[in-house]
């Protein structure tokens, strides 16, 4: 072999050498940080056997109770950065890992009728005898079905950028847990995503904006410096996007969330009795504002409450603290007060 072909040997030898104890760092990181955020995820809520199987739950502060549903590809930590909020308002929030996500089995509940009652197994074991219901998103379907099948339990209802009717996927409208899923690509894509949230916050909420959000490319530009520049809704999202990992121990949800959303039946919404909020971003990409204008309508004295330019991230964004305030004062007309302590 001659001199100069010895040479471009030994430097492409080196560089496959230091790319592999390069891929070998990321990948070392990598299993350190999901090994950190399994522990950090299960360390902060506890399982507890109901009528109709494990539930996970976490329950954060004192007053009125506020059950918690979470959005598809989330969890209850995913609830408790919707929701934890309420704490600070006086209520007690016990947001629960609906079935498939997490540690909830899907055994506990397959269809949002079985969330339902495992929503109301997981009350009774408590010995919660009525409670406010908040559902974000994919929580939705569960959270009508319990307001139909325990409405003894139910002091109202609130229905945040809401599922409330069938969404059959078109080239416009990709569900939103497949759009998570797909965009994430598993765990190392959800660990990437939530570096960029630490590292290039605008280049992650401008991501985050086009799946979300159907506004123009300067109305994202606009939005993401906003939130950028407000600490509070800074931190709000990044505690948003690390709910989303570990993203393999949500995989099962998801599917199921996904499954359940194309065959979801009409529903006799008019026999709904709670005081009901609905709330919804003017420009939710993800669930189509007409069809829940449409829902909300058939609940009986329902207050349909518009947040125009937001999309389906409702707290974040211009509209976010008035959404947030709305929704407590709501709680705060409408909710069974905490029994006195024996």
């Amino acid at each position: 072999m001659k001199p100069r072909s010895r040479k471009i040997s030994r430097i492409l030898f080196l560089l496959l050498v230091l790319a592999l104890l390069a891929t070998g760092a990321i990948l070392a990181g990598f299993e350190s940080w999901r090994a950190g955020r399994v522990a950090e995820v299960y360390s902060n809520s506890e399982v507890i056997k109901t009528s109709v199987g494990d539930v996970e739950f976490a329950r954060r502060g004192e007053g009125p109770a506020v059950l918690v549903l979470h959005d598809a590809a989330g969890g209850y930590d995913q609830g408790l950065a919707l929701a934890g909020f309420l704490e600070q308002e006086g209520f007690e929030v016990i947001s629960m890992s609906r079935p498939g996500y997490l540690r909830t089995p899907l055994t506990s509940g397959l269809l949002p009728e079985n969330q339902a009652d495992a929503a109301a197994a997981l009350l009774e074991t408590l010995s919660i005898p009525r409670a406010s219901l908040i559902a974000f998103g994919w929580g939705a379907p569960a959270a009508l079905q319990f307001a139909l099948r325990h409405p003894e339990r139910l002091s109202s209802l609130i229905l945040a950028a809401p599922v409330l009717s069938n969404l059959q996927p078109t080239a416009e409208l990709v569900p939103f847990p497949q759009a998570v899923a797909t965009a994430l690509t598993g765990d190392v894509g959800a660990w990437l995503y939530h570096k960029e949230s630490e590292e290039k916050p605008i280049s992650a909420l401008t991501q985050a904006y086009a799946l979300t959000a159907e506004g123009s490319a300067a109305d994202s530009t606009a939005w993401a410096d906003f939130v950028a520049s407000d600490p509070v809704q800074l931190e709000n999202f990044r505690d948003l996007v690390l709910t989303l990992s570990p993203l393999s121990d949500r995989e099962t949800g998801i599917r199921n969330d996904i499954l359940q959303i194309r065959t979801l039946p009409a529903l006799p919404l008019e026999k709904i009795s709670a005081a009901t909020l609905v709330i919804h971003g003017g420009i939710d990409k993800t669930v189509p504002l007409a069809s829940v204008e449409a829902a909300s309508a058939k609940i009986a004295g329902s207050e349909f409450q518009l947040v125009p330019d937001a999309g389906h991230l409702l707290f974040l964004g211009r509209g976010g603290p008035a959404a947030s305030a709305r929704i407590a004062s709501f709680l705060r007309e409408n909710s069974t007060p905490a029994p006195e302590p024996q």
